[in-house]
């Protein structure tokens, strides 16, 4: 009788012990974000414009004659596909869907953030190799530098260190993939504007100005 009461003691002991440690974990852990956060719209927003990305990419990955921009191409194509992926994986742990009621990036400057038209999208799957390769050099540098002020402007009011450290990198890497462009410009005689000198539909790197939710 003695041991089955220890025994008892020993598994409530042992109850009341995991269930201190559940409550210490729920504390420390940090709730997924709510819908509306910025966390959440920056996981959709950046899945969007990388979307658009990945749709040239995989254009000019099977029409590019110089390799130079082929494999930029491919890298591009492969390391937003694979980002896309991870912050839809976000967004399902976070028990959010991947797509809100909003349309992505509704009520912001579609030009501020370095998106293609249509029409630009459409005309590198037909323009002359040559062209097409000029033009998505162009288009995905105004690309490049939407992705890196949306980043820049989010990492402002992202919670999550996960999302943080993600924008840091997108941040890091799109900058340093617009000097690699501006080389393969160069090479053809482009020369990339400036912030003095461009339209503003050319979204340079520093002036976002109209990339703001409304």
């Amino acid at each position: 009788m003695q041991r089955r009461v220890q025994r008892h003691r020993l598994i409530l002991g042992g109850v009341a012990g995991l269930a201190l440690l559940g409550g210490a974990l729920a504390l420390a852990w940090p709730r997924p974000p709510a819908e509306g956060s910025a966390d959440v719209t920056f996981a959709r927003d950046m899945s969007a414009h990388h979307a658009q990305a990945v749709e040239m990419s995989v254009t000019m990955v099977k029409r590019a004659a110089d390799p130079a921009v082929k494999l930029l191409a491919q890298d591009i194509l492969l390391t937003q596909q694979a980002q896309i992926g991870q912050m839809q994986g976000w967004l399902m742990a976070w028990g959010r869907p991947l797509a809100g009621t909003e349309a992505p990036l509704a009520g912001m400057d579609r030009t501020g953030m370095g998106l293609a038209t249509p029409q630009q999208v459409q005309e590198l799957a037909y323009l002359p190799v040559g062209v097409a390769e000029r033009q998505y050099l162009q288009v995905m540098r105004r690309h490049h530098q939407g992705g890196v002020a949306m980043a820049r402007l989010a990492l402002r009011d992202l919670n999550r260190p996960e999302v943080r450290a993600f924008a840091g990198r997108v941040v890091t890497a799109q900058t340093s993939e617009i000097g690699a462009i501006d080389a393969l410009l160069a090479r053809r005689g482009v020369r990339p504007p400036t912030p003095t000198t461009a339209p503003k539909d050319e979204a340079t790197a520093t002036p976002m100005d109209g990339m703001t939710h409304e």
